[in-house]
């Protein structure tokens, strides 16, 4: 979320969860009142680089002016994370206190949403955390009772996906759908997911060079897991682009990992006594879990999740490449694999639509280009509608 220790706020996925809020405007926000709407469409861009459809210029104003007010003004929220103890995999500290599950942050309502998003992420259709719905439901009442004045009409969609089509992906809703009859204007604006960009030239030219990229791999596994077979193709994965897939999956994965789980915050809190560390253990087992069938070592006395030998970076590796003892990124456990296996699927038109025009080289560095070109893992997309009827 937006907030304690800096603009962009503590993790997005760890100090998150089902609502008992007292909710505080720092800045009152003011709704909008939309006057009827004409019959001819304008398409500008605002000053924060908002792209505005509307039915005519006043209405272009005002959903620019909605965007720009929800972007800069901020919101103070005090929540409870009750709710995650009925989770499965999470496991309630020793010592609590009244305190123990109480949250405040802050932030603009945009960027809140934004949060909630990643907070709600899922994985092949499974949601990652328990609490994910009721985080977004809380950022929903938190903007529809600070959104003061004559406009009460809105509605904010927030999707993340760090390549379009993704099957890893995470969305969040604030307001109420406008009704087929009403007069809409919209606006789209991006807002910073937390989450490091995707290297676009890294993974053309391991995409490229995809034998040379596996056969380096796959030396470097066996180095770091014994159980990985270095002769081993890429199992799981069809056809004669699979290196590439692989290649690409983990230049993808590697910051979607990094984002989850920021090494330096997630170390920190493999080593609290308190509720931190059963946060962050809880958010590594859900995740791994999602992604296929292994799970970490018990966290009470194995590394890298036990406290007294918390390694978080191994953990992180450990997410994307899989467990030790036979799981290595030719195994879908693995979120590497996963998103080489998901990158045909998400991309399966534009692949056919190159494959019909090109061939050899020429062919293989379009679809490299086509992958580059639908990367976003850094952003968080944001459409805002209001409407009057």
């Amino acid at each position: 979320m937006r907030g304690r220790d800096s603009d962009r706020g503590v993790s997005t996925v760890v100090d998150v969860a089902m609502a008992l809020l007292l909710v505080s405007a720092s800045v009152m926000i003011v709704g909008l009142y939309l006057d009827d709407a004409g019959d001819d469409t304008t398409i500008r861009e605002t000053d924060g680089g908002a792209s505005v459809v509307a039915t005519d210029e006043h209405d272009a104003q005002s959903a620019a002016h909605t965007t720009e007010t929800l972007s800069e003004s901020t919101i103070t929220v005090t929540y409870s994370l009750e709710g995650v103890r009925d989770a499965g995999d999470f496991s309630e500290p020793v010592v609590t206190d009244a305190t123990t599950y109480t949250r405040t942050d802050h932030g603009s309502p945009l960027g809140l949403l934004a949060d909630a998003a990643i907070a709600n992420h899922q994985i092949g259709g499974e949601p990652v955390l328990a609490y994910g719905e009721e985080y977004e439901e809380a950022v929903d009442w938190a903007i529809r009772h600070n959104l003061l004045g004559a406009e009460r009409n809105f509605y904010i969609v927030a999707e993340w996906e760090p390549y379009e089509g993704a099957a890893i992906n995470g969305t969040a809703t604030a307001g109420e759908r406008p009704p087929p009859t009403a007069d809409v204007s919209s606006t789209t604006t991006t807002v910073s997911s937390g989450f490091p960009e995707v290297d676009g030239e890294e993974l053309e030219s391991n995409w490229m060079d995809a034998d040379d990229w596996w056969d380096d791999w796959i030396d470097e596994m066996a180095d770091f897991l014994p159980g990985v077979d270095d002769s081993s193709d890429v199992p799981g994965l069809k056809g004669s682009d699979n290196k590439s897939y692989a290649a690409a999956g983990t230049v993808i994965g590697e910051p979607i990992v990094e984002g989850l789980f920021p090494p330096e915050e997630s170390q920190y809190a493999l080593e609290d006594q308190g509720i931190d560390r059963e946060l962050k253990v809880y958010h590594y087992q859900s995740t791994v879990d999602a992604i296929g069938d292994f799970s970490f070592r018990s966290p009470d006395t194995h590394p890298p999740l036990v406290r007294s030998e918390a390694r978080a970076e191994e953990a992180n590796h450990k997410v994307l490449i899989g467990q030790d003892g036979g799981y290595d990124v030719t195994d879908a456990d693995a979120l590497a694999a996963w998103i080489a296996a998901d990158i045909p699927r998400a991309f399966e038109d534009e692949f056919a639509d190159i494959d019909a025009e090109y061939d050899g080289e020429e062919r293989d560095r379009k679809r490299a280009e086509a992958v580059v070109e639908a990367l976003s893992n850094d952003d968080v997309t944001i459409t805002v509608q209001t409407w009057h009827e």
